[in-house]
C-alpha cells in the first residue's frame, strides 16, 4: 500500500501552492511568464545582433550537428542504465526517460521524476519504497555528480587562467567550498547513512553514482567538441568557459526554460569575456531551437499521437 506523504509529489517546494486553486493559477502564470519574459528579451537582443548576420554566421561543420543530436539522447541512456541497474531486467522502455528528460526541460525540475514515478508504479511490479528510493537517491547522487563536475571545470579554468575568484570569493573561500559541496555532503551521509537513510545498497550507490559522473563527463565532452567544431569562440579555454556556464545554469534549482537562460547568459558571457557576440549568440541559439525541436519531434509528438489512438480506441471499444 502507498502513503501519500511517502511520494515525490508532496516533496517538493511548490507542492504547498498546489492544493489550492489560487497555488495552481500562480504556478500556471509563472509556468509561462518567465519564458515569455526570456523570449521577449532575447528576441530584442538578438533583433540588435541582426537575423542574417545570425543565420551566416552558423556553424558550417556537420560535426557540430552529429554532436547536437548525441547529446539530447546521454541523459535518458544514462538513466536506463542506472534503473535497469537498481531494479534488474525490469520492462524499461527507453521512451518513458525520453519523456522524463523533456518534462524536466519544458516544465519545472522534478517534473518530469513525477511523471515517472507514476508511470513505474503503474506498470512495474516493483514495492513502493523501491521505487521512491531509487528516484530520490539517484536525483540526489545526480546532483553531486554534476557539481563534483563544476568543479573539475573551475579548477580547469583556473589552471589555465580562465577564470579569476573575484576578490569577495577569495576573502570567503572556506565559506564557498562548503556551501558549493552540500550536494556532495549529502551524497557522503546517503553512504555512510546507508541503511538509516535508503533500501540502496553500498553498492548500488556507488555504482549508480559513477554511472551519472560518466554521463557528466560525455556530456561535458561532446559541449566541449561542439564548441570548438563551432568556430565560434577562439581557443580551448573559451569553449571550457562556455561549458562550465551552462553546467552553472543546468545546476540551478527550479528554474524554467534553462535553455533561455543559458542563451541570455550566453550573450552577456561573450561581451565580458570579449568575444565576437553574433557567433556565439548563434551557437547558443541553435543549441536552445535543437532541444525544443528534438524534445518535440522525438518525444512530443508520438507521445500526442499515441494518446490520440489511444483515446479513438477506448471510444471505439465504448460504442
Amino acid at each position: 500500500m502507498t502513503h501519500p506523504h511517502d511520494t515525490p509529489l508532496n516533496a517538493g517546494p511548490f507542492a504547498a501552492m498546489a492544493a489550492s486553486r489560487r497555488g495552481r493559477l500562480a504556478l500556471q502564470i509563472l509556468r509561462w511568464a518567465v519564458p515569455l519574459f526570456l523570449l521577449v528579451f532575447l528576441g530584442r537582443r538578438l533583433t540588435e545582433l541582426g537575423w542574417r548576420e545570425i543565420w551566416t554566421t552558423r556553424p558550417a561543420n556537420p560535426v557540430f550537428y552529429v554532436f547536437l543530436v548525441l547529446q539530447f539522447f546521454l541523459q535518458p541512456l544514462g538513466d536506463y542504465l542506472i534503473y535497469r541497474n537498481l531494479w534488474g531486467r525490469t520492462s524499461l522502455p527507453l521512451s518513458v526517460l525520453l519523456r522524463k528528460r523533456f518534462l524536466n526541460s519544458a516544465m519545472f525540475d522534478y517534473s518530469g521524476e513525477l511523471y515517472f514515478y507514476f508511470w513505474a508504479q503503474r506498470r512495474l511490479k516493483l514495492p513502493h519504497k523501491s521505487l521512491v528510493h531509487a528516484i530520490k537517491d539517484s536525483n540526489l547522487l545526480s546532483g553531486g555528480a554534476g557539481l563534483a563536475m563544476v568543479w573539475l571545470v573551475l579548477l580547469a579554468l583556473l589552471a589555465g587562467g580562465g577564470f579569476h575568484l573575484p576578490q569577495i570569493a577569495a576573502d570567503h573561500r572556506w565559506l564557498d567550498v562548503l556551501v558549493g559541496t552540500v550536494p556532495l555532503i549529502l551524497c557522503a551521509a546517503l553512504l555512510l547513512g546507508h541503511r538509516r537513510l535508503t533500501i540502496l545498497s553500498r553498492r548500488q550507490i556507488a555504482q549508480t553514482f559513477a554511472i551519472h559522473m560518466s554521463r557528466s563527463l560525455l556530456v561535458l565532452l561532446v559541449e566541449f567538441a561542439m564548441w570548438e567544431v563551432s568556430g565560434a569562440l577562439p581557443s580551448a579555454i573559451a569553449c571550457l568557459q562556455f561549458v562550465g556556464l551552462r553546467l552553472i545554469v543546468t545546476r540551478l534549482p527550479l528554474l524554467p526554460n534553462k535553455d533561455l537562460v543559458f542563451v541570455g547568459a550566453g550573450i552577456a558571457a561573450a561581451g565580458l569575456v570579449h568575444v565576437a557576440v553574433t557567433p556565439v549568440a548563434t551557437v547558443l541559439v541553435i543549441l536552445a531551437a535543437a532541444d525544443l525541436i528534438l524534445g518535440c519531434a522525438v518525444i512530443g509528438l508520438p507521445w500526442a499521437l499515441e494518446h490520440f489512438v489511444l483515446r479513438r480506441k477506448n471510444e471505439e471499444a465504448a460504442t
